[in-house]
Parts: structure tokens; sequence; C-alpha cells
């Protein structure tokens, strides 16, 4: 658990994001993301169902998925059109892929095929995959034998020799129950990371998915279900830990209009085992997240953590409070949060205290992907605190405001007459026309493309690498 629960979801987003290399096209690329081993799925309960009446056995497993691995299935999740555009996608699928093999770990029912469709296998032949999402624990039925259909047949065929066949008389009509021989037989279970995707491609007659693209991580070591069966209960929790918070900072957000308030969390090895505890017995909303702040010195006041259901989630968290709406660069600002659940409250975690509004110092711009007469592009900062933003590059966009629009123009004009002076970076943008010039001409195009009368620019001799130099030099 320590190995894959104990990274903060701030960093490893982070270094899952910042880390991708900018493809040879215009966006980043999402090959870069390495997949990690997963950890065995020790995790599962099974019902050992009663064939006198008529009950089939079950076995229900929890998918403890890594950090880093929600980190990306999260973007993608809750922004699927953002991160297409992001790293240029048409489709993309993050799985967990299951293997079984009967009485040791030399008959897997993994074929070649896995590699290429990760619905191979699946709940046909008794075991599956399971999509990736938002939730670093997920639970779902691994199996359940009501759907054995004989020992003659090709479902559940992995399971067949430990398969236990009873009568059951239902009303006057005879039917097989069927049950799992865990005094005699040993199901090893194993599982993976399988990443599918497809590049949006431009075609002449329009956007198209390009070649798919796979990606598969290490096999986990294996969990053993039966006789001799790893399976890992979480003790009944009698009270929390505390978390533990870093990183307080009150930042201006991008578009300079609010503030927000940011800390990272760190939970507890014991904590988790609680949280699994509590799934595992079917708790409705097992623990929250309870805040607490004090501003400029004054009383201890409830403040709201967002989503503080997921009172587990490691990492960046943000908060709200009544009164955040009027935070300065001069506030002062100390905070501490702690868990609470079924078995009461943790201590309050360490004491965090801030003062004023974290001021991001930008280094250079990453040119990552250059804008064109057609496309925006794309550059990345970097604050030395480790904050990452960002910035869209518009072709036409003289002044940096992100808008292409009458006031572009005005400085085209007071630069043709003269007035005022470009830099190259400026001048190499401005050129619409494509003409070596920048003057009227220019302008009197984005005034149409503001006026909706155009909708791109015919800079045909457009340098994307001269831009790139420039960009970079620009921003610096």
């Amino acid at each position: 658990m320590k190995r894959i629960l104990s990274l903060t979801l701030a960093l490893v987003m982070l270094l899952s994001l910042s880390g991708v290399t900018a493809s040879a096209e215009d966006t980043l690329d999402i090959s870069a993301f390495e997949l990690p081993k997963p950890v065995a799925p020790d995790y599962f309960i099974y019902t050992d169902g009663d064939a006198s009446e008529g009950a089939h056995d079950d076995l229900r497993m929890y998918m403890v998925v890594d950090p880093e691995v929600i980190a990306v299935s999260s973007e993608w999740s809750e922004n699927t059109e953002a991160f297409y555009e992001k790293y240029g996608l048409w489709y993309f699928n993050i799985v967990m892929q299951y293997d079984v093999s009967l009485d040791g770990e030399t008959n897997w029912q993994y074929t070649p095929e896995w590699d290429t469709e990760y619905y191979n296998g699946g709940y046909a032949d008794g075991y599956q995959y399971e999509g990736i999402r938002t939730d670093m624990i997920e639970d779902f039925e691994f199996f359940w034998l009501v759907y054995h259909e004989g020992q003659g047949s090709d479902t559940f065929k992995p399971y067949q020799p430990a398969i236990i066949t009873d009568i059951y008389h239902d009303y006057g009509y005879d039917r097989e129950v069927y049950s799992f021989d865990t005094k005699n037989h040993s199901l090893y279970i194993r599982c993976r990371y399988y990443m599918e995707w497809e590049p949006l491609v431009e075609y002449e007659e329009g956007n198209g998915p390009g070649e798919k693209q796979i990606a598969v991580s290490d096999w986990s070591e294996s969990a053993v279900f039966g006789k001799n069966s790893t399976q890992k209960i979480p003790d009944e929790p009698t009270s929390y830990e505390a978390p533990v918070i870093s990183d307080l900072r009150i930042e201006l957000q991008d578009d300079e209009e609010w503030y927000c308030i940011e800390f990272v969390q760190d939970t507890p090895d014991s904590v988790w085992e609680a949280y699994l505890y509590y799934m595992m017995n079917d708790y409705f909303e097992p623990l929250n997240l309870d805040s607490q702040v004090s501003v400029n010195g004054g009383e201890w006041i409830d403040a709201y953590v967002a989503n503080s259901e997921w009172a587990t989630k490691d990492g960046e968290r943000t908060l709200v409070f009544d009164g955040s709406d009027d935070l300065t660069p001069d506030t002062n600002v100390k905070l501490r949060v702690r868990f609470s659940g079924p078995h009461g409250y943790s201590a309050w975690s360490n004491v965090l205290e801030v003062n004023g509004v974290h001021a991001h110092e930008w280094g250079p711009a990453e040119i990552i992907t250059p804008p064109t007469p057609t496309t925006v592009g794309q550059a990345k900062l970097t604050c030395e605190c480790g904050h990452i933003k960002y910035q869209d590059l518009y072709f036409g966009d003289s002044n940096g405001d992100g808008y292409v629009d009458n006031l572009d123009a005005s400085l085209i004009l007071k630069y043709d007459a003269a007035i005022i002076d470009l830099n190259p970076l400026q001048l190499c943008i401005c050129d619409a026309n494509g003409d070596g010039y920048v003057d009227n001409l220019d302008a009197t195009l984005i005034l149409k493309y503001d006026a909706g009368l155009v909708s791109s620019f015919p800079n045909a001799s457009f340098d994307l690498e001269e831009y790139k130099d420039l960009c970079e030099n620009y921003y610096k």
C-alpha cells in the first residue's frame, strides 16, 4: 500500500504531465507516460453461496490504482474534449486487465490478442477488464457463478476443474447451483494496465482517427483466492490517524480575477485501510475531510474542501470559506484539517500558515505549439514553486491579451504610421497576408477576422521554426 498510496497526487500530476514531451506535431505526447506495475489484487470479498438455498458463489474485487494513473485518467474523464485537444487525440481509453490461472501460475489465460484489444478474455470467460476513471479504489464483481453453464461449456473454462455442482429443488424444478472448491483449489489472479489511443489526423476530407497505439504495463504479482488465499481484509478501525498537510498557498488564478487557497494532503496508510474496510462492508460515505481556517488571527471557522467526501484523495486540494472572496495580498491564513467518519474524528492535522498571495515568478516559456495562421498555439510556463500554466498563442495577437481584435489592428496601424515599434515576434505574428510587411493591409485583415468576415489568415510563407525561436526569445 505504501508504495502506491503515499505519493501526493499533485506531484504525480506534475510528473505525468510536465514530463511529457512535445510531439512532432503540435501537442503533448501521451505515449511518453509510463504505466507503472500495479500491486497484486489482494483485496477481494468471497461470498460462499449456500447451495441448499440456491445461492451461487460470488467473488468481488477491489481495484487499487496507482496515483499517477488516476491523475491521467481523471483528466481524461473529467474533461474529455480538453484532454483530446491537449494530446492531439481522436480516442483514448485506459483499463485494468485481469488474468487467471488455476492451481499455480502455469496456465494463465493470456494470449497475444490481449495486447491488441483490451476486452479479449472478459466476462464470458470468467476473467475480465475494468475501466479506470477517477477513483483510486474501485469495487466490482469479478465472477458470479450463476453464469456457469455446466462442466462441458466454454464459459468459465478457467475454473471448471474447481467447480462443484449441486442440485437445488425449486418449486418442483431442479436446477444446478455452482460453487468454487476453495478447500482443494487455488485461483491465481494478476492484473496490468492497458492504455490505447488514436491520434487525431487531418485528412483532405476532414479530421479522423490515426492508427491505434497501445501501451501496457508489466503484470502485477499474483493474488491467490481459494486454498492458499492471500486475501487482505483490513481490521475494523477504532480511530483515525491525522492527515499531514503542506504547501499552503493563496494563489491568484490565471485570469487574475479571484484568489484560491490550495494545499497538499498526505493520507496515512492506516486511513486508506480504514477506507477499504468501509468499502468492503458497504458503508455509505465512510470518510469525510473537515477543515478550518483562521484569518488574520481570528477564531477558527469552518471551511469547505472541494470534494471533501473524497477524504483520502492525496495531493493538491482546494478550499473555500465564508469570506474567501475578500482575500487580499496581505491576508494571513492558518489552516488545519481532520478526518471524520463512523468511528469519530481524527486529531487535527499540523497547522499551516501563509502570509499574502503567492505571486508566481514565471521562468522562460517553452513553446509547445507555435501558432499558425489557422491554428492556436500553446506555451508552457513554469514557476520556481513548480506550478505550471499553459498560455494560448494566437496568430495576429500583437498585444498578447489572448484575443485577435481591433486592438491588435490599432497597434499595427500605429506601427505603420511610425508611432510605435513592434518587436520581431510581433512582426512575425502580424504579417497576416504574408507579403513581408506589417501595414494597414494586415490591420484590415485582422479587423475582418474580428468581425467574422474571415476565419483565417493567408500567410503561406509563415516559418514555424523561425517563429518558435522568436517566441522563446520573446517570452524570456
